[in-house]
């Protein structure tokens, strides 16, 4: 069975995924926000309410960035191991 991805590339797809994606974390911190219990924190910015979303998402971000640049400097040559 062949999976059609065609509704992909429909036009303004990218921003309604894009929206939809927003939507979704702005909920999830607001839930986080409002119904979470009192968190033990070690830190002050600990308590910044959608810390733990904002930093979690800088360090996916950032580990991607550094493993496209780890990429580049590692990359060999396609006739390297022959």
């Amino acid at each position: 069975m062949k999976l059609s991805l065609r509704w992909i590339e429909n036009p303004g797809m990218l921003t309604r995924m894009w929206q939809g994606f927003v939507g979704v974390l702005v909920v999830l911190v607001a839930v986080d926000v409002m119904f979470v219990t009192h968190e033990h924190t070690f830190l002050i910015f600990e308590t910044i309410p959608g810390f733990s979303a904002v930093y979690g998402f800088v360090a996916c971000t950032a580990l991607v960035v550094i493993a496209k640049i780890l990429r580049k400097i590692c990359k060999r040559d396609l006739k390297y191991y022959e």
